[in-house]
């Protein structure tokens, strides 16, 4: 169980943020930290060496997520509630923030989403628009609209960390002037957002993120 100093680093960490009321409270944590946790933000791949024993020594909730372009995991633990959204973050200061189980931001990933409109996601098909705003080479802030076609694409089963879900999968294609990205949700029969594969923006591309509680 070689994996289980970095989770407790994590939740470590987590609580530190929200005493703090941000992010930067968790510099004794991060000291705890083992070669074993990667950078989402680093290039080279990383294996994490996940086990659901490990997971199971710990109760409070954690992230993982993956840069799919990278293939660069790290886990997230969760530093701050405002409004609604739910910031998580890693050890190294990378910040993924959530409305709805939908990503509204992120920090330190380069190019990151600096906001977007955080909409639930329909289970039903339809048409929906999200607003998505990333910095151009000026640092000057670019809104877009994209139409986004909601598709049901039915039940699925996924596995995170050695546990079996059945899921729903819904699907996002989404467009605007001439960009096309699609995301997906997978839903548990609880209607929580289990697995999530989110755009985020042309450089990092899509970031996958996986609930992995029970």
């Amino acid at each position: 169980m070689k994996f289980v100093p970095a989770i407790i680093a994590v939740f470590a960490f987590a609580a530190c943020g929200n005493e703090a009321g941000s992010v930067g409270g968790g510099e004794i944590a991060k000291s705890l930290l083992t070669a074993s946790t990667a950078k989402l933000k680093g290039a080279a791949p990383a294996d994490l060496g996940l086990t659901r024993e490990a997971l199971e020594q710990v109760e409070t909730p954690v992230l993982l997520a993956t840069i799919d372009s990278r293939g660069q995991q790290a886990l997230l633990g969760e530093v701050q509630q405002n409004q609604g959204v739910a910031t998580w973050s890693t050890l190294d200061d990378v910040t993924v923030s959530f409305r709805n189980g939908v990503i509204v931001a992120t920090r330190g990933l380069g190019n990151d989403l600096m906001a977007s409109d955080g909409l639930a996601v329909s289970r039903q098909a339809g048409t929906k628009s999200r607003i998505y705003t990333h910095l151009d080479g000026e640092d000057k802030s670019v809104r877009r609209r994209f139409s986004c076609n909601v598709l049901p694409r039915g039940s699925e089963v996924i596995e995170i960390v050695e546990v079996s879900y059945t899921t729903l999968r819904v699907s996002e294609n989404c467009s605007a002037d001439g960009a096309v990205f699609q995301n997906d949700y997978w839903f548990s029969s609880d209607q929580k957002i289990r697995k999530s594969r989110q755009w985020i923006s042309d450089d990092v591309g899509y970031l996958t993120v996986e609930d992995l509680r029970r």
